[in-house]
């Protein structure tokens, strides 16, 4: 018994890294999202560029991010140090995401087919259902007070200071505002959210 409930909540683990770390990369990668605020915003004036090259600017961010061959940050405009090296801990923050999504896709394939075989989807019920449950109490706090979520958030993941930005030194801030950041926010729990109550009806037809 002691046995089957730690397979249990290990399968429940992989799953959940695998759903967790897919989101994330998801939303990373969905630039749509920017270049709505980009247009609703007309956040290139605020750097002195146009939208398209503001456009250019974020994909040249992003090919810094995810690509590991990229090994340098060429923006038109000027960084500093700091942001260059908050930056790279972010480039670093990425590729550990990308590695827990490749270590946990093949085991979750293997997990669903296992509980497939055995008819045992309906285990994802009650898991799936409780973390909706969490990440929506935690979505709520951070609508409420963003500013102190995103702050937490920052001081959990980077051991510095780098992370805030003087617009002098790295006018790029100005055009990452916080509205696209808490949209960002939103629609990774969304994405979540929707794996996992695509779990709980995967589960429910193995009841049928």
């Amino acid at each position: 018994m002691l046995k089957d409930r730690g397979r249990n909540f290990i399968a429940a683990l992989i799953l959940f890294l695998f759903i967790l770390s897919l989101s994330i990369t998801i939303t990373i990668n969905f630039t749509p999202l920017y270049h709505f605020f980009v247009l609703k915003d007309d956040l290139g004036s605020l750097v002195g560029l146009s939208n398209q090259e503001l456009m250019k600017e974020y994909y040249r961010l992003l090919s810094f991010l995810n690509y590991p061959w990229v090994n340098s940050l060429n923006l038109t405009l000027p960084s500093s140090a700091d942001g260059i090296h908050h930056f790279f801990d972010v480039k670093h923050l990425f590729f550990v995401n990308y590695c827990v999504l490749l270590l946990t896709v093949v085991p979750s394939f293997l997990v669903i087919k296992k509980m497939k075989a055995e008819k045992s989807q309906w285990r994802l019920i009650v898991p799936a259902k409780l973390t909706m449950l969490v990440l929506f109490v935690l979505v709520m706090i951070m609508v409420l007070n963003f500013n102190k979520f995103f702050i937490i958030f920052h001081e959990v993941l980077f051991r510095n200071s780098d992370w805030l930005f003087d617009p002098k030194l790295d006018p790029i801030i100005n055009a990452l505002p916080d509205t696209f950041f808490m949209a960002c926010f939103i629609f990774f729990f969304c994405l979540i959210e929707l794996f996992l109550w695509i779990g709980v009806i995967y589960g429910k037809r193995s009841l049928r």
